[in-house]
């Protein structure tokens, strides 16, 4: 699932990058409907760079019937056989042309497939449709059994300017607006991933300005949104790891995305409740790696926070609604200056109370917060309460009366 479906391009001529590509993919179409007979197409390159993307396209320009199956489709000889057994015919129910894409081809399981392989092949020696493969990885190794029997197409990752070209004609297409600096700013930390860019313009439109912070915390190799993607789409227990272990956004992060979106995602109560317990039993290793300097628990929690998440749904997740950004660290985000401005204050109070920084934030701030708004209480110009804070704790005019204001819900910070 993506923010972004692969509706909003209408036409080849719309994918931006990759021109050498998409060209041999357009040959490859022509070619069919020539009656010359092709291999099958092998797509494969970086997430985010159009490979899917041109998948679609290309079946909805030429009014092609597709026919997908994905990482979660790819358990035995069956399940292939069972999905593909009148998608092989040249032609749909309704006359059109059918065109079989394999997505996420590189995430069969290898020596454990159950057969699926041999479907594979035996659909390449009998399908009168014309078949494309994607991957990320066309070298790895449990795919070996398609090399040689494939033409394969490279995608690159984009330039900044085929980032912003995209992001440009998206905001067009949907009608909204973004500044500039977000744009530019989504582009330079996209790392060539148009997908990843998307997903952060979703995130950026009818946002504040301020969120565009939280853009620049994912510096990774695969996008978030992919990773993501993994976790709550997948049904093994290979991809979710491997997509945790490849993403460059740290675990506490991870965590409080995938904490957010598990009821986005999940239907049933009892998918929703397992989801969170593997959570929760990840957090406690991520919290015992911590305090014991014993990073081997890390394994545990990744296991969990990935497959674990994965594995506890029952049913057919809900791809329809768009993921969220995690309500705590846009609250964070949102409330920076204000946790500055409390700290500095904790600092002064330092010298008088002698706690920590944090334990005066959370306990003395408040009893000294209940004092200021009593004594200004009917009269916030009282000049005595004012020099008493001065000349007792050093606090100016503009800490007291942030004091007399404060609310109790910045202590959950």
């Amino acid at each position: 699932m993506q923010l972004f479906d692969n509706s909003y391009v209408e036409s080849m001529n719309e994918i931006v990058g990759n021109s050498g590509a998409l060209l041999f993919i357009k040959k490859f179409a022509d070619d069919i409907e020539a009656g010359i007979a092709r291999k099958p197409l092998m797509i494969h390159g970086a997430t985010g760079t159009g490979k899917t993307l041109a998948a679609h396209t290309l079946a909805r320009e030429r009014s092609w019937n597709v026919i997908e199956m994905n990482a979660g489709d790819y358990r035995d000889r069956q399940s292939i056989e069972r999905l593909l057994r009148s998608a092989s015919n040249s032609r749909s129910v309704f006359g059109q042309r059918n065109l079989i894409i394999f997505d996420e081809i590189d995430e069969l399981a290898g020596k454990n497939d159950s057969g699926a392989s041999g479907a594979i092949l035996d659909l390449l020696s009998n399908s009168k449709s014309p078949i494309i493969f994607i991957a990320n990885n066309m070298w790895e190794q449990s795919i070996s059994f398609l090399r040689g029997r494939t033409d394969n197409v490279e995608f690159r990752r984009l330039g900044m300017a085929d980032i912003r070209a995209v992001l440009r004609n998206v905001l067009a297409k949907l009608g909204e607006n973004v500044s500039e600096n977000t744009i530019e700013t989504i582009a330079k930390v996209s790392y060539g991933d148009a997908r990843s860019a998307l997903n952060d313009l979703l995130v950026m439109i009818g946002s504040d300005e301020s969120t565009i912070e939280s853009i620049g915390l994912r510096d990774r190799k695969t996008d978030i949104f992919n990773a993501l993607d993994k976790v709550f789409l997948s049904y093994t227990v290979a991809g979710p790891l491997r997509a945790l272990a490849s993403t460059d956004t740290d675990n506490d992060m991870m965590i409080n995305w995938i904490d957010e979106n598990i009821p986005l995602r999940y239907r049933k109560l009892e998918d929703i409740h397992g989801a969170y317990q593997a959570l929760a039993m990840a957090t406690v290793f991520h919290s015992r790696a911590s305090r014991a300097n014993y990073y081997v628990y890390w394994r545990y929690m990744s296991a969990l926070m990935s497959a674990g998440v994965a594995l506890a749904k029952s049913q057919t997740p809900d791809t329809a609604r768009r993921y969220s950004f995690p309500k705590r660290i846009s609250y964070l985000s949102s409330s920076k200056q204000v946790r500055k401005g409390e700290i500095e204050i904790a600092r002064k109070l330092q010298k008088r109370i002698h706690l920590s920084v944090r334990e005066i934030r959370f306990s003395a701030m408040q009893l000294l917060s209940n004092m200021a708004r009593r004594a200004l209480d009917g009269d916030a110009e009282n000049e005595e309460v004012y020099d008493f804070f001065m000349n007792k704790f050093e606090l100016t005019r503009a800490e007291v009366k942030y004091l007399a204001g404060r609310q109790v819900a910045y202590q959950a910070l």
